[in-house]
């Protein structure tokens, strides 16, 4: 289930609670696991969400490393087979 779901039900969850008739301990404990999780969910999908983009701009840029190197390649290909003549 996706992790914005998740913060949905547990929000369903913790708005029901007083309706569902727990005694007041249950009810406070589940409040407070809800909302922990709650936090726990939004941190994890920031630090999920950061180290994506570092992902993609390390392959970005080892993408362009290789481009330029082709590139050099291809620039120093007509002086390499000249030489072999």
């Amino acid at each position: 289930m996706p992790k914005s779901k998740i913060i949905i039900v547990l929000g369903v969850l913790i708005a029901l609670l007083p309706v569902l008739g727990f005694p007041r301990a249950w009810e406070s404990f589940f409040q407070v696991v809800a909302g922990l999780s709650i936090v726990m969910l939004s941190v994890w999908t920031t630090i999920d969400k950061r180290l994506t983009l570092k992902d993609k701009a390390q392959r970005r840029q080892a993408h362009r490393r290789r481009e330029v190197e082709l590139g050099a390649i291809k620039q120093a290909e007509p002086f390499i087979q000249e030489e072999h003549f």
